[in-house]
């Protein structure tokens, strides 16, 4: 008896182009941060259990979200802890996804962190979070600035999940790879034609390249204040950095070659410098950094970005510090900011100092007091906030 044709066909009947396909199924997930300061924590624990203090609602991942605090405890179980919880505010949500985490930064560079796992919030369980987050007693001996507590509350949301039509297979293109050339060029010295001297330490690099990526740089070296050949000055072989520590000129060298700040809160992540010889000042700098010694580095980078106008660098800089903002350094970072022309960390700490409460405590810190004497223009616009919002 013959065989019964198949009902679909062989492989090899099919059209070529149809040999090789792809379909892919993704989810998105959004991030985003929520920073909540406490001013007075002490007169908020003194109102007992169940005794609620809010943040301002924020927006993560299409959803409105608020950060629910009890300081003394949200139940008498829990009384003597601090509890913490995430609430969604949307209410027509039938169900989100969502992880989330709790940081607080002691003054001491001290980080309690409480991770949780993928939570559903849905109509009727808009809240999680942590009952017995951290004891009281260690809250207020280790991550307390001037009776203020900062928390940092991380939300990711999961977005729809969906599948991508089925195509044909395509050619992968990978990513760019121009900045892991531009650092085996500075690290091999190959081609290399000039001699930067910073400290005890010479650094020898690409004029093209410097030029290329600032504008002072480029000045110096093919410029009308360039020196003719055979000259000994800016445009020459060898070329004297002043008032500029070593570590800080190896992170503008790191930067105009790299495109990206050192990495040395990590730097196993990064073979070229853990390795390379560009790169001692900053390791001997990074070695044991607290993360207030790591703040104080960044603001030296800041410095030199804004020097050589590396507008790029300055504004990597200014994220990274915008998310080290508390009550005891708000003031210096601001005078920072103002002198090196970084409009967006200023409007940014004039923002935060303005807050509700806020002012109070950062009136009594050292770094307001300089900021008085040596920026009055900048504490007006701290005063033309306030009057603008109301707040005074």
């Amino acid at each position: 008896m013959a065989a019964a044709p198949s009902a679909f066909p062989s492989p090899t009947d099919a059209p070529f182009s149809l040999r090789h396909t792809m379909s892919t199924h993704s989810t998105e997930v959004v991030r985003g941060s929520h920073q909540f300061s406490i001013v007075g924590y002490s007169l908020q624990k003194r109102t007992g259990v169940g005794k609620i203090v809010r943040s301002g609602a924020f927006e993560v991942g299409g959803y409105s979200w608020t950060i629910r605090c009890y300081p003394a405890g949200n139940t008498k179980e829990e009384e003597g802890y601090l509890s913490l919880f995430l609430e969604l505010l949307s209410t027509a949500v039938d169900k989100v996804s969502v992880k989330y985490s709790f940081e607080i930064n002691g003054p001491m560079g001290n980080l309690f962190d409480q991770s949780s796992t993928w939570d559903d919030f849905t109509r009727n369980d808009k809240s999680w979070g942590f009952r017995k987050f951290v004891k009281v007693e260690s809250l207020e001996s280790q991550y307390l600035i001037n009776d203020c507590l900062t928390i940092r509350c991380t939300v990711e949301v999961q977005k729809e999940s969906m599948t991508g039509a089925t195509r044909p297979y395509f050619i992968t293109v990978p990513p760019s790879g121009i900045c892991q050339d531009l650092a085996q060029l500075l690290d091999s010295k190959q081609g290399s034609d000039v001699t930067f001297q910073v400290g005890q330490n010479d650094y020898d690099a690409h004029k093209v390249v410097f030029a290329m990526r600032s504008p002072v740089f480029s000045a110096q070296f093919f410029g009308s204040l360039a020196d003719k050949p055979g000259g000994s000055g800016g445009g020459g072989h060898h070329v004297r950095i002043h008032d500029l520590k070593p570590s800080t000129f190896e992170a503008v060298l790191h930067f105009i070659y790299t495109d990206t700040l050192p990495p040395v809160e990590d730097d196993d992540d990064d073979l070229l410098l853990s390795e390379s010889t560009n790169y001692r000042g900053l390791r001997e700098a990074a070695a044991g950094c607290s993360k207030e010694s790591h703040r104080e580095m960044i603001c030296d980078w800041l410095a030199a970005a804004d020097r050589y106008d590396l507008e790029r660098m300055r504004l990597l800089c200014e994220s990274a510090l915008s998310e080290t903002i508390d009550v005891e350094n708000a003031a210096g970072t601001l005078e920072l900011a103002d002198r090196h022309h970084c409009p967006q960390l200023k409007a940014f700490c004039v923002d935060y100092i303005a807050s509700p409460g806020v002012l109070k405590a950062v009136l009594a810190t050292g770094g307001y007091r300089e900021l008085k004497a040596n920026s009055p223009s900048v504490v007006a616009d701290v005063l033309e906030k306030l009057a603008s919002t109301g707040s005074c």
